[in-house]
């Protein structure tokens, strides 16, 4: 069997290879959205052509005998097992940060048992072949606990899943990932090679994976700004549909405060850089609670997951403090304030464009309040 399908190994693998290159010199893993999520796709870009190198050596000198040659067979076998293990942990923080900003403090402790548990059985493995052997014909098999490796392998891709449908389930509807571009083509593969070993298949199929996650996210570039990193307003006309089937709705509208003074003082680049903070704040305040979108210009919308009004004068205080502490924190030309309309809506009773209407008057209130107290020309500050 070793003979029959070596020639397969080596086509699968470099299939894999090339994909991902193509990646590489086509620029799609840098996504406009997040420096930490361009991190990540280029973590499993490295993960992917070190398995793919690390399978066709495994492969061939399963067998072969001759100095070097088992321990070289080892080696290459847990680069193969690690890397296994690695990705699992990559997915789940892709599809963290793409849709709730951050890896939850939860998420990072799950991550850790598994994979240490994982570990465990790795270093076991050195002592007692639990998981696999590399015999006196230097030839690999399978132990008793390489179904077990699996199936904790199988959790964290799992996992990532699951955090994907509880995020859509609270947004409504509002919050998408292409989970099934790239779980797919690994859950097929992955199958393949579990029966019928002797194949090369489970990197073939993250790269191809990873290929068609790739091109969808790059087809959601269209509704990221490319100066915040938010969603933008065509993002807000797609997901009006789905905010339909959610009977009450909380939305906000915030607009900066001295946007205009900003630009006239410190040039437009500091502008563009109080707009970029304004949205790093609002991110980490909102995180998994909500969406947060560039409405346009200095106003941005918030979309938050629940209808409840305590809830909505939480985050909206919340929003307030976070950006006075920016304002203490961060040695900016500018300060950073703004003003805010918020409300929770019925969708019975109206549509999302008459709601945008009524927290844009909420929004102006605010923001008279604040010109009068800061006893600033409105027309000028603006």
């Amino acid at each position: 069997m070793h003979e029959i399908y070596l020639r397969e190994v080596y086509v699968a693998d470099m299939l894999g290879i090339f994909l991902i290159l193509g990646a590489i010199f086509s620029g799609a893993w840098k996504l406009q959205k997040k420096n930490n999520e361009d991190k990540v796709l280029l973590g499993i870009i490295i993960l992917v052509i070190t398995a793919c190198i690390a399978d066709a050596i495994t492969f061939s000198v399963d067998g072969l005998t001759g100095p070097g040659v088992k321990a070289l067979a080892y080696v290459s076998n847990n680069i193969l097992f690690l890397s296994n293990m690695a990705i699992g942990p990559l997915w789940v923080m892709l599809i963290s940060l793409h849709i709730n900003g951050a890896v939850s403090k939860f998420q990072r402790i799950f991550m850790l048992c598994v994979c240490g548990a994982i570990t465990v059985l790795m270093v076991v493995n050195f002592f007692n072949p639990i998981i696999f052997d590399i015999n006196e014909r230097n030839v690999y098999t399978r132990g008793p606990l390489f179904m077990v490796k699996n199936l904790l392998e199988v959790v964290l891709m799992a996992d990532g899943v699951v955090i994907y449908l509880i995020s859509r389930y609270k947004s409504g509807g509002v919050k998408f990932f292409p989970v099934l571009h790239f779980v797919c083509p690994i859950f097929i593969c992955v199958c393949l090679q579990m029966f019928y070993y002797g194949i090369s298949t489970i990197w073939v199929g993250i790269a191809v994976g990873y290929t068609s996650l790739m091109l969808a996210l790059q087809n959601e570039n269209i509704f990221i700004d490319k100066l915040t990193g938010l969603y933008n307003r065509y993002y807000l006309d797609k997901v009006s549909g789905e905010l339909k089937r959610k009977r009450k709705i909380t939305m906000m509208m915030l607009d900066m405060n001295d946007f205009k003074s900003i630009n006239d003082n410190f040039g437009h680049s500091q502008g563009d850089d109080a707009l970029v903070s304004l949205a790093e704040v609002l991110e980490k305040t909102v995180g998994a609670q909500g969406t947060v979108v560039r409405y346009a210009g200095d106003e941005f919308v918030i979309i938050l997951n629940n209808g409840d009004e305590d809830a909505a004068e939480k985050c909206k205080l919340q929003i307030k403090k976070n950006l006075e502490e920016f304002n203490e924190t961060h040695k900016k030309k500018y300060k950073l304030s703004a003003s805010i309309g918020v409300g929770v809506f019925d969708l019975e009773k109206g549509n999302v464009d008459k709601i945008m209407e009524k927290i844009d008057k909420l929004m102006y209130e605010d923001k008279r309040a604040y010109y009068a107290l800061t006893h600033h020309d409105r027309r000028r500050g603006r």
